[in-house]
């Protein structure tokens, strides 16, 4: 397991292979690498930071990124488009939006599928989508793991279940369920809006109790076959 190293008032840089003076950011990014080493997978090898990512002449200013991640070191050592872009901010510092788009032009100039903004207090992660000019970003509450960085139905899924809704998308998504709901069933307006509470607590209840599993319409039915299958066994034993 990778962890902080310091000494005095440095702190070691893994994928700099040196003692760095402590700031509030450099520990920041520091606990951060661990993290996507420990929880994640992805290998020192595969990660760099501090990369420029912009062609800027000297004099012009130069764009770097916190952290980059590759899909493998050989795709970093043949200076391939990269996969993950992560940029970091202190603790003591709130992260706006256009911090987003800040770190969206590095992961946009790296050809990056993913981008991360980061502080212990908060993170947030996106999709980049390249089909849109200028390319935006799609805010969903997780990144693949390492194992996981080759397998485009497994991207697709984890991209498609996690997607992080807007209060406007909800909004749209709970009206057209309420309706649904009290046409199906006859119901009142009223009673609508209960039968749609009692599935959120459902949601809310799993999840809490799983971690990180997401309630979707896959673990719905996945839940729904396995009871019915001992629905099935336990009338058999009678």
């Amino acid at each position: 397991m990778l962890k902080i190293q310091t000494e005095k008032n440095k702190i070691f840089s893994p994928l700099r292979n040196k003692w760095l003076t402590i700031t509030p950011e450099e520990g920041v990014r520091q606990e951060f690498v661990c993290k996507l080493v420990n929880d994640y997978g992805y290998t020192l090898e595969q990660m760099d930071e501090e990369l420029q990512v912009n062609n800027s002449q000297r004099g012009q200013g130069k764009s770097r990124a916190d952290i980059v991640i590759w899909k493998s070191k050989e795709e970093k050592l043949n200076k391939n488009n990269a996969f993950i872009v992560v940029e970091c901010k202190s603790d003591n510092v709130v992260i706006h939006p256009e911090d987003y788009y800040q770190g969206n032009n590095y992961a946009s100039w790296a050809r990056a599928k993913f981008f991360i903004t980061h502080n212990n207090a908060e993170t947030k992660y996106f999709q980049m989508l390249e089909n849109k000019l200028p390319v935006d970003l799609n805010e969903i509450v997780n990144i693949p793991k390492a194992n996981e960085v080759n397998n485009e139905e497994k991207l697709k899924e984890l991209v498609e279940e996690t997607k992080v809704f807007t209060r406007d998308e909800f909004s749209k998504l709970l009206f057209k369920c309420h309706n649904i709901i009290r046409n199906n069933d006859k119901l009142s307006p009223e009673g609508a809006f209960d039968e749609i509470s009692k599935i959120l607590f459902i949601k809310i209840r799993y999840e809490r109790k799983e971690g990180k599993k997401v309630f979707s319409l896959v673990r719905f039915n996945e839940l729904k076959k396995s009871y019915e299958e001992l629905q099935m066994k336990c009338m058999t034993a009678f």
